[in-house]
């Protein structure tokens, strides 16, 4: 018999399968507790026991997503930037890591991702990467400066919307690519220039 701790992780399994089931068809601020409650087979009363309304549901879905990624981050930015792993081939481990992590939560975060989902969260999952970035940078080098001839703001975005415009790319759909063919795109992007990406040789 499922103990009660079992059977409270299958119910919140449940809704949130339910809300990535209804987030397919409607937008995520336009999703109800009854669509949520009709999907998943469970009543309003369970799902009111568990959260306080669709607000704090959400809320507490994307808490828990945020967290684990700054733990990610926190354990794993050391050592990034490392020319050895680069000049060898290899993917950053944290880029391992980061690839892992979108793997294990795709379904969810192609919802949040997606255009049926929430700009709010990709900001916030965005900033912790630049945060984790510009702290690694100050590490290495001592202050979190980038190229002279870029702007600090327009140089940090560049670096980040290589890593996040691959993954909303492999999110949406691309389902061909391994998380190891992932991690090496990702990798490309950093650090291929647009010409290389094009194929154009510069003589």
């Amino acid at each position: 018999m499922p103990t009660n701790k079992e059977r409270i992780a299958k119910t919140d399994a449940d809704i949130l399968d339910a809300l990535i089931i209804v987030g397919k068809k409607k937008p995520l601020n336009q999703i109800t507790v009854s669509d949520i409650t009709r999907f998943s087979g469970i009543s309003r009363g369970t799902f009111y026991l568990h959260y306080l309304d669709k607000d704090d549901f959400m809320k507490k879905i994307k808490n828990n997503i945020l967290s684990k990624f700054q733990l990610l981050l926190d354990n794993g930015i050391d050592g990034a930037m490392n020319y050895k792993d680069l000049s060898a081939g290899q993917p950053y481990p944290v880029v391992d890591d980061i690839v892992s992590f979108v793997a294990e939560n795709k379904a969810l975060l192609s919802l949040l991702f997606g255009s049926n989902g929430d700009p709010g969260f990709v900001s916030d999952i965005t900033d912790k990467l630049q945060t984790a970035i510009l702290r690694e940078l100050k590490r290495i080098k001592g202050v979190p400066t980038f190229r002279s001839d870029l702007p600090k703001n327009y140089a940090l975005s560049l670096v980040t919307n290589a890593i996040m415009s691959v993954v909303r790319i492999w999110l949406a759909g691309d389902d061909s690519l391994s998380e190891k063919e992932l991690s090496k795109v990702i990798m490309r992007a950093l650090y291929l220039s647009p010409y290389d990406v094009l194929g154009i040789t510069i003589r």
